[in-house]
């Protein structure tokens, strides 16, 4: 898919624009965070890592994920490549190694934060050239008309979640 020009970025509310900080300079940076995950956890249940005009599409998913009761952290990224010049220790805190699944939401050009990912990766695709990556253009009804939709991705993220659960019980036997 080809996407001429540049997106409209919608309006993100003034609390969330704010908690960017520096983070937008280092290429990604936590959005939003988990809500009543568990305190002993190492990382969120879900972590969606989206940008530009995709981010109001991740934040309503986490909406619905949350009230499920799935601890779900949105992840702002800018700028893949930035972010991969972080250090370890920023990149980690921003997307868990521990996370059981993360989920890339991407609208265009989505290969950066799709390397990302790692084991625990998942994503929707919409006919777009990266496999498993949440892709859709411009224009009217934004995203909603190539699938890009805030129930799509919390569907895929229950997804993820239930396939990372899957192998680590696979692996659990495997070890026995």
């Amino acid at each position: 898919m080809n996407v001429v020009g540049t997106c409209p970025t919608p309006a993100v509310p003034a609390a969330l624009a704010a908690a960017a900080g520096d983070g937008a300079a280092r290429g990604g940076y936590v959005l939003a965070e988990a809500l009543d995950a568990d305190p002993g956890a190492a990382a969120p249940d879900v972590v969606l890592v989206a940008a530009g005009g995709e981010v109001p599409a991740a934040l309503d998913a986490r909406r619905i994920l949350q009230r499920e009761g799935i601890a779900t952290r949105v992840v702002s990224m800018p700028c893949a490549a930035w972010f991969r010049q972080q250090s370890r220790a920023y990149r980690d805190a921003v997307l868990p190694p521990g996370a059981p699944a993360t989920v890339s939401v991407g609208a265009g050009a989505a290969v950066g934060r799709y390397q990302l990912l790692g084991e625990a990766g998942g994503s929707v695709d919409t006919g777009g050239t990266v496999e498993n990556t949440v892709l859709a253009s411009c224009g009217h009804g934004l995203f909603d008309h190539d699938g890009l939709t805030a129930e799509r991705v919390a569907a895929t993220a229950r997804a993820t979640l239930a396939r990372a659960a899957g192998a680590a019980r696979a692996g659990e036997r495997g070890r026995l």
